[in-house]
């Protein structure tokens, strides 16, 4: 029962809160495309502020992109980053002789990610954080390149996909369509305004 209100839940917000935006399509999926490409890169603490960043710099929605950067969270780590830097690790082996990762270390800091107990008395410790850093630090480069190549295609391919749904949705739906055809209307007299 729990989870169907859940699924409710989020069922009426993506149809009232995004489909049903006083937005036009391209600027709800401009948000959500940058949302998840932020979400892919290393990034996390800062995430909702670059989200929200590029969002205004490139004149997307400012309130869908900073919420889907929390598809990469604790949980999702290691499947997001794990693909990221194996990528970018034998992308950069081709061009430079890269030393193997160390996988002792990466199973140290993943079983120290891994239950809860450990999390709370290593986020104490400073030794994990020296650790952590240290093997952030080494692996940094094939990491961000991973990254920014997987976030470009995660975003761009959640970009095409939105776009046309929200386009199909608000051209198959009455409500919807009048929306659209406001948001039209606005559009042309704003441009019809601008010298």
């Amino acid at each position: 029962m729990p989870i169907r209100r859940t699924i409710k839940k989020i069922e009426r917000f993506i149809v009232y809160r995004i489909l049903h935006a006083n937005e036009s399509p391209h600027r709800l999926a401009m948000s959500i495309g940058l949302g998840l490409f932020i979400a892919w890169t290393p990034t996390i603490g800062v995430q909702m502020i670059l989200a929200f960043a590029l969002a205004a710099l490139f004149r997307a929605n400012t309130r869908i992109g900073p919420a889907l950067v929390w598809v990469s969270n604790p949980l999702t780590l290691v499947p997001i980053y794990l693909p990221n830097y194996w990528l970018g690790h034998n992308l950069l082996r081709m061009f430079s002789d890269r030393p193997p990762p160390n996988y002792a270390q990466i199973k140290s800091l993943i079983e120290s990610f891994s239950s809860p107990g450990n999390v709370l008395v290593n986020f104490l410790n400073p030794s994990f954080w020296n650790e952590t850093f240290q093997f952030l630090f080494n692996v940094s480069v094939e990491l961000w390149l991973g990254s920014v190549i997987i976030g470009l295609l995660v975003g761009g391919f959640a970009y095409l996909v939105s776009y046309k749904m929200i386009y199909w949705y608000r051209t198959n739906h009455p409500n919807a369509r009048l929306l659209l055809e406001l948001v039209r209307r606005h559009k042309k007299e704003k441009d019809e305004e601008q010298p």
